[in-house]
């Protein structure tokens, strides 16, 4: 989605690495568009990334109506991919590259900026019920950066039970298993469910960084409640991760391997240095546009673009 609610806000997403750590992280509550409520978890004041994982929304959970669908216009991204992954309800994805895709609970919508992409998101027509989900940026590293912009629609993930808790391999690798979607370094994204609660242990890399979404129920790790709708970085430097989830409970394990380059993020851009967010930014205003393109498909104008302060210097 677009990063509509910061209105040009200067958010600087520097690298975090450390010790194993236990802390929530600093969100905010939002509406987004005509009423869909949201939790920023990422970026932070108090942090920026998880590994490469720049932005993270947690959508709901809420009820739509006709009166308050989602309705995302078209806005561009770069230097990132996009990963939207639905508890409940379903959203309709179109973009410049000519696809539009539906997207319902287990299955993964993966979008790759790369050198420039944009994109709407909408409700189905149609579509009324509960809404719940996340959405999460993936920042690129460096050397791919401007590679060709992509979407891929996934919809038979590694999946798997371990001790009476179920496990989908979103992206990445973990315990051995490998997802499908294309990623570009070394990460993980696992959504654990505990219907009847439970405990288990999972191997982690120790390079990896990491952090846990509690987005139902709640988790104890390491002696300590988790509480719904919070998000916590764990640092870095963990083998494994030992958990216990209360019945009903709806965790997110993301991490991975921190990028070691300046991440900057402005509006819907990410990239390593200001120069590529402000040419970005330019390219997007000067309509219509060669690198981004259009979304035929989407019924509405595009997003305009925050302005960025050239006195202002990202970091």
């Amino acid at each position: 989605m677009s990063n509509l609610n910061d209105n040009g806000e200067l958010v600087e997403c520097p690298n975090q690495a450390g010790e194993p750590t236990l802390r929530p992280v600093t969100s905010r509550k939002s509406i987004l568009g005509s009423g869909l409520p949201i939790i920023r978890h990422l970026p932070s004041r108090d942090q920026r990334l998880i590994g490469p994982w720049c932005f993270l929304d947690h959508i709901g959970p809420t009820s739509l109506s006709e009166e308050n669908a989602v309705d995302v216009g078209t806005h561009p991204h770069t230097g990132l991919q996009t990963v939207t992954w639905l508890f409940e309800g379903a959203l309709l994805h179109k973009d410049s590259l000519g696809y539009q895709q539906v997207i319902e609970p287990g299955q993964l919508n993966l979008m790759t900026a790369g050198h420039g992409i944009c994109h709407s998101e909408e409700s189905p027509p149609g579509f009324s019920g509960p809404m719940h989900g996340l959405q999460f940026w993936i920042a690129l590293p460096a050397e791919h950066e401007d590679t060709e912009p992509a979407f891929a629609h996934h919809t038979d993930l590694p999946q798997w039970e371990q001790d009476g808790i179920h496990i989908t391999l979103v992206v990445g690798e973990l315990a051995g298993q490998a997802s499908p979607a294309k990623v570009f370094s070394a990460l993980v994204g696992a959504d654990i469910q505990a219907p009847e609660g439970g405990s288990l242990t999972l191997p982690v890399p120790a390079s990896f960084e990491l952090g846990l979404c509690i987005n139902e129920g709640s988790a104890n790790l390491e002696g300590r409640m988790l509480d719904v709708g919070e998000l916590y970085y764990l640092g870095q430097g963990r083998e494994q991760l030992s958990l216990t989830l209360e019945p009903g409970s709806r965790v997110m394990l993301l991490g991975g391997e921190p990028l070691h380059q300046p991440v900057l993020l402005w509006w819907n851009f990410v990239g390593r240095d200001q120069e590529r967010l402000e040419q970005a930014l330019a390219d997007w205003n000067r309509w219509p546009n060669n690198r981004f393109g259009d979304v035929a498909a989407y019924q509405g104008k595009p997003l305009s673009a925050p302005t960025l302060d050239p006195q202002v210097r990202l970091k």
